[in-house]
């Protein structure tokens, strides 16, 4: 085995790799947008638009930041 092999072995675990850890595309469990809730998906997507797209991931990136769970859109106190 030459070096050209190991480099295209590790090329392949890498690559592995990322794609074992990369995380699932969310899903709309009833056909509507996960963001919005108000208008049918785009196919093979959970969104009605790529707008509500974009607000989701960056709600989600700001909630990660915050330490806070995304699975939730409410920010404020529950009493």
């Amino acid at each position: 085995m030459d070096d050209a092999d190991l480099a295209q072995e590790l090329e392949q675990a890498i690559i592995q790799a990322s794609l074992v850890s990369r995380q699932k595309s969310p899903k709309s469990p009833d056909g509507m947008c996960i963001w919005c809730e108000d208008q049918p998906v785009v196919p093979d997507t959970a969104f009605c638009s790529a707008d509500c797209g974009v607000d989701y991931n960056k709600h989600v990136r700001e909630m990660k930041q915050r330490g806070v769970s995304s699975s939730s859109r409410d920010s404020g106190d529950e009493d």
